[in-house]
């Protein structure tokens, strides 16, 4: 099922490997059993899930949930007469730790789709706790933050980065354990927060994200970081994004005045772009000849030549895709369980069809036919994918360009409000480097000591220029 979900989204993989031994995965909760089967196909090692006990008592997500090896946690909004149950949850989770295992827990406690992270529940930090308790003090348990950021979560075929963090002990606390456990609890809670949310997108406001993702999507192509219409990958946007987020809220907290100009600003610019559909890339400004050609001939070519097995896929998947959309829309599913619904559906469509053309072909041609059509069905159902995603973007791309033909007034708009809006950023830095500088003599330099923090760095240019990405390993998990 791991692969399945790197199937229905583009995903890519970020940070270190995870550790061998004891590991507790803790993470973010955006979109229901998903997160689980991501978390399970980037950790390149079997990682148990903790998730609550009434989804084990459904059909299909019950299912999935025991391949997984979960583990039921008993919520007392669930059913208030269950809880006692947890000290079996408490037990099984230290168990998989005592025995070198790995699980992943989710502290938020729920999955929602909030602009930042919930309020953390201390589950994960007793559960830690207790094991290395159990085991002396010498277990060497790994705590690994993750953070789960989508595009689009409901929708097949958008973005996802999976970022894993520095492992963390807790063995450290083991005296502040012994004289207050329940302070202990707290403060691994708190340590457990800060790596969640070190790889992350969190908000104030719910309306920030589209506001930060097209100011750092404006940002970049009129600083000639990134082409016009290159779709970047939202795992190699996301480190530029975080930093737009960080300095979104100190210009809201220093400069509210100048935050309402750029916002305005930004709102516009966004308008505009959504008028002129220009998707996920931006308005160049202009159109080159030999470009264009270069751009007509190498897609063009890709089209054309993946054209047969294409066809081929749409004809064998594409009745497959149809029943199971209709099928997870017939389930009317909750807005949170939308995306494994329709993920669940598409799976077991899948494997019903490719059973099906297997068992035909050996039916009709025997053993060699059942062997290329095993092989062959998958194959065309990719290429056939890749070739839609090819040409939709082509499509969106000729259609600006002939929106925009004979429009030369439409595309110095969008360059004089380019412009407008990184000169602006560009005189937030100089205030935002002159806080530091001030911060920095009021507290002796401890601040320049800061290193690795949103608030430190060399100019506003380390929150906002180019992705640095030094602390990933670049490695798409699935990346189709």
């Amino acid at each position: 099922m791991g692969a399945v979900a790197a199937v229905f989204y583009q995903v890519d993989r970020h940070g270190p490997p995870v550790p061998s031994g004891p590991v507790m995965i803790t993470a973010n909760h955006p979109n229901s059993l998903v997160d689980p089967l991501l978390i399970f196909r980037c950790s390149e090692r079997a990682t148990r899930p903790l998730g609550r006990a009434p989804l084990f008592d459904r059909l299909l997500l019950g299912a999935v949930m025991r391949a997984l090896g979960g583990i039921p946690v008993h919520r007392r909004q669930d059913d208030p007469e269950a809880m006692h149950r947890n000290e079996d949850t408490f037990r099984a989770a230290v168990g998989v730790l005592l025995e070198g295992g790995a699980i992943q827990i989710y502290p938020e406690g729920r999955s929602h789709s909030e602009s930042q992270l919930a309020e953390l529940r201390t589950g994960a930090a007793r559960i830690a706790l207790q094991a290395e308790a159990a085991a002396g003090w010498r277990l060497d348990l790994s705590i690994v933050p993750v953070g789960i950021t989508y595009s689009r979560k409901e929708s097949a075929r958008t973005g996802v980065v999976v970022r894993f963090g520095r492992a963390f002990a807790c063995a450290d606390l083991e005296q502040a354990y012994g004289h207050d456990p329940a302070m202990a609890v707290r403060m691994l809670t708190r340590r457990i927060e800060a790596g969640i949310r070190a790889q992350t997108l969190n908000f104030v406001h719910a309306g920030d994200r589209a506001l930060v993702e097209m100011a750092e999507q404006m940002f970049v192509r009129e600083s000639r970081w990134v082409p016009w219409r290159t779709r970047e990958r939202l795992g190699t946007r996301f480190p530029r994004l975080q930093r737009f987020a960080a300095a979104l809220e100190w210009v809201r907290r220093n400069a509210p005045e100048e935050h309402e100009a750029l916002v305005a600003k930004v709102g516009h610019y966004a308008a505009l772009h959504s008028f002129v559909k220009a998707g996920a890339g931006d308005v160049p400004v202009k159109y080159g000849v030999r470009p264009v050609a270069r751009y007509i001939a190498v897609r063009g070519s890709l089209l054309v030549l993946g054209l047969p097995a294409a066809l081929m896929g749409v004809l064998l998947w594409g009745p497959v895709v149809g029943v199971a959309v209709l099928a997870a829309r017939l389930m009317r599913p909750a807005f949170e369980v939308r995306a494994i619904s329709k993920l669940i559906a598409l799976f077991l469509g899948a494997v019903l069809a490719w059973t099906a053309g297997t068992l035909a072909g050996y039916a009709l041609g025997g053993a060699a036919a059942a062997l290329a059509v095993a092989a062959l069905a998958p194959l065309c159902g990719y290429v056939a994918m890749r070739w839609l995603e090819v040409a939709e973007e082509m499509r969106e791309d000729a259609v600006l360009f002939v929106r925009l033909q004979g429009r030369p007034d439409v595309r110095r708009r969008f360059a004089r409000l380019r412009s407008e809006i990184t000169a602006a950023f560009r005189r937030l830095e100089k205030k935002w480097e002159q806080h530091e500088a001030e911060a920095g003599e009021r507290q002796g330099g401890a601040a320049s000591a800061k290193g690795g923090t949103a608030a430190s760095g060399a100019g506003w240019g380390g929150l906002v220029g180019p992705a640095d990405e030094s602390d990933v390993d670049g490695r798409p998990g699935g990346g189709l």
